[in-house]
């Protein structure tokens, strides 16, 4: 399984920086559009919708949400707050786990909305980055997230023993957690000093670096609700040792808007 996950990692992760440096924002917009076509197809099933046609209206449903959303780009800065309202609001859903499933997942309604919201602020704000951002900011963003997590595996395997979410996700330490930011950090102060950017705007940035580091694993832990709580272990099998798209994606589902936002406040 850990050489699948490796050789799976080795595979993809140049093609997708390949995709980020040469493609441009229109066609890349699309290429992303096709991981969150594929990851509410996964996120259907966490969501107990078992009949074909019923998970493809959900599918093309999220997907119509996406360009309406990117059709009406005045609306931005609102998309990105509310879904960082949105993530805190799963931050209570998360720390108060097994209580108030009912209010996130009770309802067919909800249980859909809840994949609008968790994709298209996403594909909304990665598009907008790699637009006026550029492919480096797009790049940074990967990285701090690949970053966090790796950090916080090799951490919290080495020291961990504090659960961070026992009742939502046992693997996970506060130790790794703590070492996922410092990972975050490390990789943001080297972008700094490539990118020469000014020192009175480091303390920004790194705050930006924390931030990411620590919604990352919000995000993965809200995939984690929904995975516990239809008894599912992966979203998906198309990544051989690493599950679903959803599986791959529920950081970047957090961190995506927070970054952006976070951009435009520096």
């Amino acid at each position: 399984m850990l050489l699948a996950r490796i050789l799976t990692a080795l595979i993809l992760a140049p093609l997708f920086i390949w995709a980020i440096f040469t493609m441009p924002t229109d066609y890349f917009a699309y290429l992303l559009l096709s991981f969150v076509a594929l990851g509410a197809w996964e996120f259907t099933r966490l969501i107990k919708i078992d009949q074909p046609l019923y998970r493809a209206l959900v599918v093309l449903g999220i997907v119509g949400c996406a360009f309406v959303a990117s059709a009406h780009s005045e609306n931005l800065q609102t998309v990105l707050i509310v879904s960082a309202a949105w993530w805190g609001l799963n931050l209570f859903w998360v720390v108060s786990y097994p209580k108030n499933v009912a209010s996130w997942y009770g309802s067919g309604i909800i249980r859909v909305m809840g994949g609008v919201m968790l994709l298209v602020p996403m594909w909304v704000a990665l598009t907008s980055l790699h637009a006026n951002y550029g492919s480096v900011y797009f790049l940074l963003l990967m990285l701090l997230i690949w970053g966090a997590d790796t950090g916080a595996y090799f951490v919290g395997r080495a020291i961990g023993k504090h659960k961070l979410a026992p009742k939502v996700s046992p693997g996970k330490s506060i130790e790794g957690a703590i070492g996922g930011i410092l990972f975050a950090i490390v990789i943001m102060v080297i972008f700094l000093q490539i990118q020469e950017i000014a020192a009175s705007d480091y303390a920004g940035y790194l705050m930006l670096a924390v931030v990411i580091s620590s919604v990352s694993v919000l995000g993965d832990l809200y995939e984690s609700l929904f995975k516990r709580t239809s008894g599912i272990k992966d979203s998906g099998n198309i990544l051989p040792g690493h599950g679903g798209i959803l599986d791959r994606i529920d950081s970047l589902t957090a961190a995506a808007p927070f970054f952006l936002l976070g951009l435009s406040l520096l």
